[in-house]
């Protein structure tokens, strides 16, 4: 490496970096102060035999001598029950600790991301450049936000990708801990199912049925033991969550729900595109692994409810366009530029203007866009892939 190339390195890793210790410590500032989204009332009612679907919908005021709204808004148990009992140990403490166990938790494992990413959809990647990305995540609002208001996506994501890894490693090497730890990572990541719904349709692409089998069969006893704990039927266990989620439909950022007003044909599109993803990961040989991770993840974020600070994952599609340090042949170097721009404006001007409705619409057309043309260029790839295979 020349002396040039080596500074410019060094000036953009100073500049990133100090963009993203000013992050973290805004995020942890805000993490201490609001984390509203935590959930953790919503989780200790679940606890204490009280339905927290009731009370996010009609609050009966059952709760209110235990003095929880000080520390949390409005219960909004958007959750279903099985996913919220993995909050169990933080109920533990009282609200404020498990305000500030959460913020650490979540540093901790954006450390993990940072490292299963790099084990999984960026071992291609020279390190220069996936750090360059990772550092670029931390620096944007997105993750910022995500510390800040105690969301779960982080948590998340890491286990998606523990259960990817564990899956990996469990193909090379078959054992019952392995399998085991992809089973309850892949339970533990369907927290945030907004977004590791579709992306857990890479077990399908990747042919894992078992682990996937093995998460859902975990969720359905959760769901019924939940039932019999708080006396209701399993019927309700699903639909009373989705009830509270479903008000939330028009919140979003760019996704169908927000552009469609909180329209039911939001849902019905959203669901359409989903089966579809199906159809296309069990079609898809294998392969194709940083393509199909990349696709899923521009999906999820539209077909689902979102706010911006879900989008820090949109990293993740920097993987198919570098192998090692040169950029991928399969992709115009116009693309990959539009990508940047993307991540930028997703990153830090949306901030800028306050994510004001104006803006919002030019970043969501930019993102349809740029999904629309990954999505065109990667099916003509993987259709070219596949014929030269099967003449081979």
């Amino acid at each position: 490496m020349d002396k040039r190339k080596k500074w410019l390195w060094i000036i953009i890793y100073t500049a990133l970096g100090a963009m993203a210790t000013l992050s973290l410590v805004q995020g942890c500032r805000n993490g201490v102060h609001y984390s509203q989204d935590f959930q953790w009332d919503a989780a200790k009612a679940l606890t204490m035999k009280v339905n927290p679907y009731i009370e996010s919908i009609e609050p009966t005021g059952i709760l209110s001598p235990y003095g929880y709204e000080e520390y949390f808004s409005q219960m909004e148990a958007n959750q279903f029950p099985s996913l919220l009992w993995l909050l169990f140990p933080f109920t533990l403490l009282p609200p404020i600790g498990a305000r500030y166990v959460w913020l650490i938790v979540n540093l901790l494992l954006t450390g993990g991301i940072g490292i299963l990413l790099k084990n999984t959809y960026f071992k291609k990647v020279d390190n220069k450049i996936y750090f360059l990305f990772f550092l670029l995540m931390l620096a944007g609002t997105p993750w910022r936000n995500q510390i800040g208001v105690g969301q779960h996506t982080v948590f998340s994501f890491f286990f998606f990708l523990l259960a990817v890894w564990f899956a990996e490693k469990n193909g090379e090497k078959k054992s019952i801990l392995l399998f085991l730890g992809g089973v309850v990572s892949l339970t533990f990541c369907f927290f945030k199912y907004t977004l590791t719904a579709p992306l857990a349709l890479y077990f399908l692409y990747k042919k894992w049925y078992q682990p996937l089998l093995g998460a859902i069969l975990l969720h359905g006893i959760l769901t019924v033991f939940s039932a019999f704990w708080l006396g209701e039927s399993v019927a309700n266990m699903i639909i009373q969550p989705l009830k509270v989620s479903s008000a939330l439909a028009a919140e979003g950022g760019i996704d169908l729900g927000a552009v469609l007003g909180g329209s039911s044909l939001s849902f019905v599109i959203g669901g359409i595109v989903f089966i579809l993803l199906c159809a296309m990961m069990i079609g898809i040989r294998e392969g194709e692994d940083e393509i199909v991770i990349s696709m899923l993840v521009l999906w999820s974020l539209i077909i689902t409810y979102h706010r911006t600070y879900d989008f820090f994952v949109l990293i993740l599609p920097a993987s198919m366009f570098f192998k090692g340090e040169k950029v991928n042949s399969q992709y115009p170097l116009w693309l990959l530029i539009y990508y940047f721009f993307l991540l930028i404006a997703v990153f830090f001007v949306l901030r800028i203007f306050h994510e004001g409705d104006g803006i919002l619409l030019i970043t969501g057309v930019g993102y349809y866009i740029f999904t629309i043309c990954i999505m065109g260029m990667n099916l003509k790839n993987i259709k070219t892939t596949m014929k030269t295979q099967k003449k081979a």
